[in-house]
């Protein structure tokens, strides 16, 4: 019995000192690592922020810290500049390495949704079994689950089966997608194409109506929307199991399951194959045409192995930091599986069939890209991932990013046809309509208020009610011919029944008694400004362009008006310092300090102030005389650029943000604030678009011009090879 209860006794010490060194050497790690993390880089999205806050702290005492960026592109970055050791991309990242040949990152590990399978999807062509060979196909009726980019499905996978089988069409009177619709609709008899086919609802309803074919195989024709019933993966597999289509291009993995839920016949059908054969739809040897990888970890080629290692060891974990770690990597995949040998991007993308050859594209000759100018390296680095994520999603045409000097140049550049487009600022507007540009689309705000919102701002207590009242006040310019310049200048020509002097700098001149037009040095044309429209003035004049010291010559007492934007001046003074609207002095603490003119009393006092105009963010220019197919082709690029990297993007987090930050830089090409595109701009936003305003602008100059010329006949002997460009000028008036 003693020898019994010492062997119990020994056997308890030994595993008390295997436990003490097992401890030791666990503390020893989680020691050493804690002051030696691996930084793993995530994107903050609204999808993944409760994510990051809940669980980046528990992270505190393990060998992993949390490195947030914007974009996925952003950890792409950080991890081959190396600032950080490892993070999670998208198989359309992996191929933006490989185009940027950025072999400075290892793969790692795959994550998995199961670690058996070892492919995202794979798509496949299933036909009726009366299509014998892929040739067959033409004059048949295909269900197609749509052009759309949703979740994993992009358009690189959506064009791939029509790229294979159908001649690439360039006809120069077409844009590039209406190339491609027209091509289908030449191939099949009839399809089921579903859902958005363009970003542009009018171009998308145009192209509909032209090619009707596309759609009659649908349950509603007519419509084709994505409520439609063969709408979608599921719905491209009921056109054809329902009989209405004779081959449907469709996912395996949906396939599998629909075939087996309806208890379907599968000798009704077959695989058609790339090589142009068929096959019996034996779903364990399918033919594949193309299949997508899972999301990758990848690392610095230094850490690649470590890291390997690392994440190899969390398999099963569910109740530690690595179970944490695993939650922050990207939704719902929680399986690591090691791809056996650390391999470059380019490698491991070639273990999947096809997938790097349908990111290959051909362009049409001659080339249709579009050809976007920008002022600093930094723009022009931005601008060069913005073509990479282009092209991995599949949008058309191309852009190019060419850089010049200013932007100045830009506009020169775009004038002589050296490229294409230029985002300008609203200051800038009406200078570069003058030298034949305009714009094709804007860059919006969020809300109203977020918007450029210029008007007349006096205090309350001033003598004037409305805006005629201002003659011979001393007013405030954020410059000559700023927006805010020309909108008064535009609202008293219609309000004065052509009382009012052609030329706007006098005319300013006449109706105030003193002025300050900030950047008043800036010649006119050559010419000075009238002396009264910087007399007010400091010494040494603030830039042009500064509504805070426009405003704060109002604030001071200097002038009785000053010209500004609300959206700055709303921002740096107190709540309720505007009034307008009539107030109840026994339902407030203390009145407002200033009021906003209008044209009228009725206008003055409404609860929304009167805006002289409002003004985007910024506006893409191109020339004035870009044809009607080229701008179509541009503005629908554009819309296709703010729906996949705008705001609402598809996925846990994004692959470029358009908007936002840049290498830790804001307002990089758009404008600080910008969140989307729009042709028209905010139609519910009370007053008026500085795009009307600049169009009657420029027609009076130009009227104004030409009457110039008839005053002065004597003028035109000397230059008579430029009258039939004063009769193009007479057209406007």
């Amino acid at each position: 019995m003693v020898a019994e209860r010492r062997s119990i006794m020994n056997f308890r010490i030994v595993c008390w000192f295997i436990f003490s060194l097992v401890t030791a050497f666990v503390n020893s790690y989680e020691y050493v690592n804690a002051a030696n993390k691996w930084s793993l880089c995530l994107v903050d999205s609204v999808h993944t922020t409760q994510r990051i806050l809940s669980l980046c702290p528990k992270l505190a005492k393990s060998p992993v810290e949390c490195i947030i960026e914007t974009d996925r592109f952003g950890c792409l970055r950080r991890v081959a500049n190396g600032d950080v050791d490892f993070t999670v991309l998208e198989p359309e990242e992996l191929v933006a390495i490989r185009n940027y040949k950025l072999y400075s990152v290892l793969v790692t590990n795959e994550l998995r949704l199961f670690s058996d399978d070892d492919h995202r999807f794979k798509v496949v062509a299933i036909a009726h079994k009366n299509v014998q060979r892929i040739w067959d196909v033409k004059g048949k009726r295909l269900c197609h689950p749509g052009l759309d980019t949703v979740d994993d499905w992009t358009k690189i996978f959506s064009m791939y089966f029509e790229n294979l089988i159908i001649k690439k069409e360039c006809d120069a009177n077409m844009t590039l997608f209406e190339n491609r619709m027209h091509a289908l609709s030449n191939y099949f008899e009839m399809a089921c194409i579903a859902g958005p086919w363009s970003a542009d609802t009018t171009f998308d309803y145009q192209l509909k109506s032209k090619y009707r074919n596309l759609c009659a195989a649908c349950e509603k024709p007519a419509s084709c929307y994505n409520t439609d019933k063969y709408y979608g993966r599921e719905g491209a597999l009921l056109c054809l199991t329902d009989g209405i289509g004779d081959v449907a291009w469709i996912r395996l993995g949906d396939a599998r399951v629909h075939f087996k839920a309806q208890m379907i016949d599968v000798q009704d059908y077959k695989f058609l194959c790339p090589d142009g054969t068929t096959r019996p739809l034996n779903f364990e040897e399918p033919c594949i045409w193309i299949s997508k990888p899972w999301p990758v970890i990848v690392a610095r080629p230094s850490n690649a192995e470590n890291i390997a290692h690392m994440m190899n060891s969390m398999i099963n974990r569910t109740f530690s930091w690595e179970s944490n770690v695993l939650q922050l990597m990207e939704n719902y995949y929680i399986t690591s599986t090691d791809v056996k040998d650390l391999q470059t991007p380019d490698d491991y993308l070639h273990r999947y069939p096809n997938f790097l050859s349908a990111n290959v594209r051909t362009g049409c000759l001659p080339s249709r890209d579009v050809r976007w100018c920008l002022v600093s390296n930094l723009e022009k680095r931005k601008c060069s991932w913005l073509r990479v994520a282009s092209i991995v999603y599949g949008v058309e045409p191309l852009i190019s990013c060419f850089q010049e000097t200013s932007r100045e140049a830009c506009v020169e550049a775009i004038r002589e046809g050296r490229t294409d487009i230029f985002l300008a600022r609203p200051e800038e507007l009406l200078e570069n309509k003058m030298m034949g540009l305009k714009s094709i689309i804007h860059a919006m705000a969020h809300s109203r208020q977020e918007l450029n919102r210029i008007a007349a701002v006096v205090k309350r207590n001033s003598k004037f009610r409305v805006m005629k009242d201002l003659k011979g006040a001393k007013a405030a310019f954020t410059g000559y011919r700023s927006v805010g310049w020309n909108a008064f200048v535009t609202l008293m020509r219609n309000e004065s029944n052509g009382n009012w002097d052609c030329s706007d700098a006098q005319a300013i001149s006449k109706f105030f008694k003193d002025s300050c037009v900030l950047g008043w040095n800036n010649k006119n044309n050559g010419n000075e400004l009238p002396v009264n429209l910087h007399s007010l003035c400091k010494e040494g004049a603030e830039h042009a362009g500064d509504d805070l010291s426009t405003f704060n010559y109002l604030a001071s007492g200097v002038v009785d008006v000053a010209f500004v934007n609300l959206k700055v001046i709303e921002n740096k003074t107190e709540a309720g310092d505007f009034y307008y609207e009539r107030i109840d002095n026994k339902n407030i603490n203390r009145l407002p300090k200033y009021r906003v003119l209008g044209p009228t009393l009725a206008e003055a006092i409404k609860r929304v102030p009167y805006l002289l105009a409002w003004t985007s963010l910024g506006s893409i220019m191109a020339h004035e005389n870009i044809t009607n197919l080229r701008r179509q082709e541009i503005y629908t690029m554009l819309l296709e650029m703010d729906k996949i990297f705008g705001r609402k993007f598809n996925g846990q987090a994004p692959t470029f943000l358009l908007y936002g930050p840049y290498e830790d830089n804001h307002g990089v090409i758009f404008p600080d604030g910008t969140r989307y595109l729009q042709l028209y701009g905010h139609q519910t936003l009370k007053g008026r678009s500085y795009d009307e305003i600049i169009e009657e602008f420029v027609k009076q100059e130009i009227c104004n011009a030409a009457s110039a010329w008839i005053s002065h006949p004597e003028i035109l002997f000397p230059y008579m090879i430029i009258i039939f460009t004063l009769n193009k000028l007479l057209d406007y008036c």
